[in-house]
């Protein structure tokens, strides 16, 4: 096709390559034993790590089973304590009505003689139904300890007792005593109708002992509750006795929002350790024992198996570098080769062969590459060869729509390519030249025929027609993304140098190179081509006339350049074209003089 300038190369011709010229960063043989270690050490770190989470599932869960059993077993320790301190004290209350003829004295001793047979019980006391002390004995010491505050509960435990209740109140704390203790109260029968109530203070000392023997490990521990989250027994006395409370921690609030129901738990604690616990509730009272301990301390076997695991992968992997460092050497020279070879390969150049001789698979590879290379050589240059093609065609119709000017577009891309050649510019802003000039007057298609095929010379509302091709161009191209870089060329072919163009007066080199070029093409074609409003001009008045443009119409440089292509005879105007094309074979042709 006239006007078609073949390019060679394997780039696109519509962007650059998004490939950059890369060098390896490391190198291969480094890359190759990271990835032998990678090969042996993947398989032992998947495993290994697998077979430390389901043992580590499987001892959680093992755990909690432990550790709710041992709440359980706690549980049911205190609450056979306290029942079967109960259960004395009712021997107590069952013999009242037995003793209705005992003096006062006689009363007395029998207490004592219950006191003295029963340790944990610090003091007893028979009250008549008015609440009035019948008898009362009590252990020198603790006994008298904070009587105000025992003798508040004298009316709950009868109020309680009186219903045929048995109560027990919550635990009293003695810091000065070191102790802690309960107020029991039961209901004294006489018939069918309460006659009287036997109160009992008992210790808390059995029951802390219970708690204090529970050992779990490092850390672990147990302490009992009650109602409220408060603190009954603790290996720590003190909180205690004063009756910390533990309803802020996570396994008490959950105790204590599930009433009487056990269970086991991983949590984190007041102090954002990461816990593993169980509760269980007593029989009797709402209270609840809990066992607990640090996470770290319970997967200490699982912590010595990580170790172990990270002491032989170690190991494992000095191995393997020695052996990576080997086998390494042998093959990292033409896969170095091949991934030269293929980085100028994935900028575009399919011309590129991959030299890499290894009887093995890499060599085999490299064959199937270089196949594969030359394929995609040919499907490039039939594709680059249809996109041209396309853009000529496109070109070509537009010329049509004007008898005047048909061809126009191919000779001007036939000369900016002739100029683009003699500044010696990169191939890739070649072909934006070449493009660029095959499109630059596409925007002809917005305007009115009768404008464009005007015979006479046109007015000057005609003539602002004319100027809005470029624009229009640019916006009909705008959509196509691939020509992103060319529709600047295209937009801008009639800037002026000086900045008196149009359509935006840009000027210098804030005009595109190609666009510069082009104008320097087509001032060259439409001087040198008859139409409706002048005739040809002769091409050396022509080149002339551009001298003198040369630096306020037309960069200086393009100028140079153009001179040089005419004098090389690259760039002929068209009456030559077609005095050369008309001449008989052999016939002599008169050349235009150089200027």
């Amino acid at each position: 096709m006239p006007g078609f300038v073949k390019m060679d190369g394997g780039s696109p011709p519509l962007e650059e390559s998004k490939v950059k010229t890369v060098r390896p960063k490391r190198r291969l043989m480094l890359q190759l034993i990271l990835i032998m270690l990678l090969i042996s050490l993947a398989p032992l770190v998947i495993s290994d790590t697998n077979l430390v989470r389901l043992n580590e599932e499987y001892l959680e869960n093992d755990l909690l089973g432990s550790h709710a059993k041992r709440a359980r077993q706690t549980a049911e320790e205190v609450s056979s304590y306290l029942k079967s301190t109960i259960e004395k004290l009712e021997i107590i209350a069952r013999l009242q009505p037995l003793t209705r003829s005992f003096s006062d004295l006689q009363n007395y001793q029998l207490l004592v003689f219950f006191l003295e047979e029963y340790k944990d019980l610090i003091s007893i006391s028979l009250l008549d139904e008015e609440g009035t002390t019948k008898a009362e004995v009590m252990r020198p010491g603790l006994g008298k300890a904070r009587q105000e505050e025992r003798a508040a509960l004298r009316e709950r435990v009868m109020a309680e007792a009186l219903e045929g209740k048995v109560y027990v109140s919550d635990p009293l704390g003695i810091p000065e005593k070191n102790a802690s203790l309960v107020t029991i109260g039961l209901p004294i029968f006489s018939g069918n109708h309460v006659g009287g109530v036997l109160m009992a203070d008992m210790s808390l000392e059995r029951i802390w002992e219970i708690i204090e023997r529970i050992t779990i490990r490092r850390s672990g521990e147990a302490y009992l509750v009650d109602r409220k989250g408060r603190l009954i027994a603790h290996k720590d006395r003190q909180r205690a006795i004063h009756q910390e409370s533990m309803k802020d921690e996570e396994i008490v609030g959950k105790y204590l929002a599930l009433g009487n129901t056990g269970g086991a738990l991983p949590f984190v604690d007041k102090g954002g350790r990461a816990m593993l616990g169980a509760y269980a509730p007593l029989s009797l009272e709402g209270w609840g024992v809990v066992v607990q301990e640090p996470r770290k301390d319970a997967y200490s076997v699982v912590a010595e198996m990580k170790e172990q695991i990270l002491i032989w992968g170690l190991v494992t992997s000095v191995l393997v570098c020695i052996i990576g460092l080997f086998f390494a050497r042998r093959i990292s020279v033409p896969i170095m080769d091949f991934t030269r070879s293929a980085l100028v390969i994935a900028q575009g150049n399919f011309k590129e062969k991959i030299q890499v001789r290894a009887n093995n698979e890499i060599g085999q590879l490299a064959e199937t590459f270089n196949f594969m290379v030359s394929e995609l050589d040919l499907y490039d240059k039939n594709m680059r060869d249809l996109f041209m093609s396309a853009i000529a065609s496109l070109a070509a119709a537009i010329d049509e729509r004007d008898p005047y000017t048909r061809g126009h577009s191919e000779r001007v891309t036939e000369y900016s390519m002739a100029i683009a050649d003699e500044m010696g510019l990169d191939p890739k802003v070649k072909e934006e030249v070449q493009v660029a000039a095959l499109l630059h007057d596409i925007g002809k298609i917005g305007i009115d025929d009768s404008v464009l095929r005007k015979p006479g010379r046109l007015t000057e509302a005609e003539f602002r027609q004319i100027k809005e091709h470029p624009e229009k161009g640019a916006n009909i191209m705008a959509p196509i993304k691939q020509l992103e870089k060319i529709i600047p060329s295209m937009r801008h072919h009639h800037e002026r140098y000086d900045g008196a163009g149009y359509p935006d007066g840009l000027r210098g080199d804030a005009i595109p190179l190609p666009a510069r070029i082009i104008a320097v093409a087509d001032t060259f074609d439409a001087m040198t081509s008859d139409r409706p409003y002048q005739a040809a001009r002769p091409e050396s008045e022509v080149v002339e006339n551009l001298k003198e443009w040369s630096g306020t119409r037309y960069d200086p440089e393009v100028y140079e350049a153009f001179v040089k292509a005419y004098y090389h005879g690259r760039i002929k105007g068209w009456k030559r074209r077609i005095s050369e094309d008309r001449a008989p074979a052999g016939t002599a042709v008169l050349q235009t003089p150089s200027v």
